[in-house]
């Protein structure tokens, strides 16, 4: 077939559609197509064909055609348009699939891309029950901002928190950027979209004195020893969980966080901790975090020599009383009851990370060390997370500056001095 050409939908005595009619038709051409098409120039329309290169998915050779242009130039200009994205590999074609069809398939790339399956569970959370939903009929390529916009607003509009908005959005644009990069879309249609703030709230968490009421209650039931290490030491539940005894040296007084057990849904899922300079840290012990570890190791091999042969010993610190690991869930279900039990403000089993920040912050222990403890990826997420457990930090730090110069050989400063 030509380049360009006209056409219309005239259909011969016998039904059969007439042939396209070339710019430059041959006898033969010109004998197959429309005879109106011959004798009236406005009769039909015009259209072009081009091919060249491959897809990118099948392999197989680029054939594109187009119809319904009301003049030879108007389809010239388009096919040249078309030449030019084949000749850079910027061609995308009549895109038909929809947002509901490529956002599972871009959570599935990245799953096998290393996505920690907990967050691809809390993507997939999005976008089975948000996103899909309100955007799943669209189709990818025409995709819009003010899309994205109206389904900002009808999340806000629902009641839905800020966070979890931003959340959500968050999403999104990392499926839309993955488009942009791969010339599926020619722009991020969630990027620069206004957006609910998200105000920062300060991790509200037990005094001294209460987090002493807790632990001596803790020490009543069977798993106290691991709340006691948590607050001690700040790990994650995910970590807690994971904790080998292989981990543990009682010599150095010393663990080493070397992998985390996770719940997605009811399966419980091992692998890498959150951060990779959370990955491989060691966490020194105090004496009391140590005399906990002790009193648990102990237990357990009271248990194992009462279950026996039917005792499953995998080396994981934390168990149930037949050496099963908990189950994160547990974990933080028992906490919950614990909490309760005692009558202190609720709590979640997470803040007893931050209770352990806060009592070495309060302690004046160096930021930096309070951020390489809890494994955090820089110090400036410590920071961001408790820049209001700072101020006595600060105060002392300005104390401390004037402590290390001899005493003052002039008169001092005053009020009046300085007025002067």
């Amino acid at each position: 077939m030509a380049d360009i050409y006209r056409r219309c939908g005239c259909r011969d005595g016998a039904g059969k559609a007439y042939g396209p009619l070339p710019d430059r038709a041959t006898q033969t051409q010109r004998a197959a197509a429309c005879p109106v098409l011959i004798s009236d120039s406005k009769h039909g329309s015009w259209g072009f064909a081009v091919s060249g290169g491959t897809h990118a998915g099948s392999g197989k050779r680029v054939q594109v055609r187009k119809m319904g242009f009301t003049t030879k130039r108007e389809a010239q200009q388009e096919r040249a348009k078309v030449v030019d994205q084949l000749a850079t590999g910027r061609y995308k074609g009549d895109q038909k699939v929809t947002l509901g069809v490529y956002l599972p398939s871009w959570l599935d790339r990245r799953l096998l891309d290393g996505l920690r399956p907990s967050t691809g569970h809390q993507y997939r959370a999005y976008l089975e029950n948000d996103i899909i939903p309100a955007l799943g009929a669209v189709k990818l390529s025409e995709l819009r901002k003010s899309h994205v916009d109206r389904f900002i607003q009808t999340l806000r509009a629902e009641g839905r928190g800020a966070t979890t908005i931003r959340r959500i959005h968050a999403t999104l644009s990392s499926a839309l950027s993955a488009a942009e990069r791969l010339d599926l879309v020619d722009f991020n249609a969630a990027a620069k979209i206004a957006l609910p703030a998200a105000s920062k709230t300060k991790a509200k968490i037990w005094e001294p004195e209460q987090v002493r009421t807790f632990l001596d209650a803790a020490a009543l039931v069977r798993v106290g020893p691991l709340y006691e290490l948590t607050i001690y030491t700040g790990l994650r539940r995910g970590e807690v969980a994971g904790l080998r005894w292989a981990d543990v040296d009682f010599t150095k007084r010393e663990l080493v966080v070397r992998q985390q057990r996770v719940q997605v849904g009811k399966v419980v899922l091992e692998g890498a901790v959150k951060t990779d300079s959370g990955q491989d840290r060691r966490v020194s012990l105090g004496s009391e975090a140590v005399a906990a570890l002790l009193a648990w190791k102990l237990r357990q091999q009271q248990e194992h020599d009462a279950w026996g042969a039917a005792y499953q010993d995998n080396g994981w610190v934390f168990t149930y009383e037949d050496g099963r690991p908990l189950i994160p869930e547990y974990i933080s279900r028992t906490f919950d009851t614990l909490v309760t039990k005692t009558g202190l403000p609720h709590m979640s089993f997470h803040k007893l990370r931050h209770e352990h920040a806060s009592l070495l912050l309060s302690g004046g222990v160096d930021i930096a060390v309070v951020s390489k403890r809890l494994g955090h990826s820089t110090i400036a997420v410590t920071s961001d997370l408790y820049s209001h457990l700072l101020t006595d930090a600060n105060r002392a730090a300005a104390d401390a500056a004037e402590a290390m110069l001899p005493p003052r050989r002039g008169v001092a400063h005053t009020s009046h001095t300085l007025d002067a």
